[in-house]
């Protein structure tokens, strides 16, 4: 739970395009000043292919955003692994989970191919005051979303499903309203559990690293008992 910027890429073009394409987006998050941008990875073949039993595999996360939904059955989703994949791993500010940005084709190699990716990020936690408060969330959820921007330039066409809804509004007191109630509602779930359960018990969630988890926790209870208005 918490609040996410989920994206799907997709593009019809070749090898060279995309690879042209994925090199501007990591240069892109390079500019931005990510905390952490990682090296691109392309692969082909077998190389792509995803064994979620290989926890020793470097490129496993970006394998699994590369598979292709096939189809739905009683058991679960099927997948289907890329045969070609261009990608890089970003982390963009402290507190928040790392995002995966690049392009993969699943079928034989033509001189153009139709290829997709599939990425999110929780960027909730980067609101931690230790980390620098809502600030700090603003400017790496703003970074994602000129990501994502910047990847429409290049023509790449973008579905976003952002909790925060920048994406659609590009209005910041909407961004820090969801943000302020997704806070509060994840401490007085968090804050609940840990109250229904042994308190030898030990429960990890990033909102109990917040030095105010005891105030938003507070704050969602006092909502929650207010009397309604009429």
């Amino acid at each position: 739970m918490g609040l996410n910027l989920s994206y799907n890429l997709s593009l019809t073009a070749s090898v060279d395009q995309v690879r042209k394409i994925v090199l501007a987006l990591r240069q892109i998050a390079l500019d931005l000043s990510f905390a952490q941008v990682d090296e691109f990875v392309e692969l082909q073949g077998e190389a792509c292919y995803f064994d979620m039993n290989d926890r020793e595999d470097p490129n496993i996360f970006l394998k699994l955003r590369g598979l292709k939904p096939t189809s739905i059955a009683m058991n679960g989703m099927s997948w289907k692994d890329s045969t070609y994949l261009i990608a890089f791993d970003t982390l963009p500010g402290q507190g928040c989970e790392t995002a995966a940005f690049g392009l993969a084709t699943h079928g034989e190699i033509q001189a153009v191919n139709d290829w997709m990716w599939t990425g999110f990020c929780k960027t909730q936690y980067a609101s931690n005051p230790e980390y620098g408060g809502r600030e700090h969330f603003i400017r790496c959820h703003l970074a994602l979303i000129k990501m994502l921007d910047e990847a429409q330039k290049l023509g790449v066409h973008c579905e976003v499903d952002d909790e925060g809804n920048y994406w659609n509004t590009r209005d910041l007191f909407e961004l820090t309203a969801a943000l302020s109630s997704q806070n509060i509602f994840m401490a007085t779930t968090i804050g609940a559990i840990k109250d229904a359960i042994d308190p030898s018990a030990i429960v990890q969630a990033p909102i109990l690293d917040y030095p105010n988890f005891e105030h938003l926790e507070a704050e969602g209870n006092s909502d929650s008992t207010s009397p309604t208005k009429s």
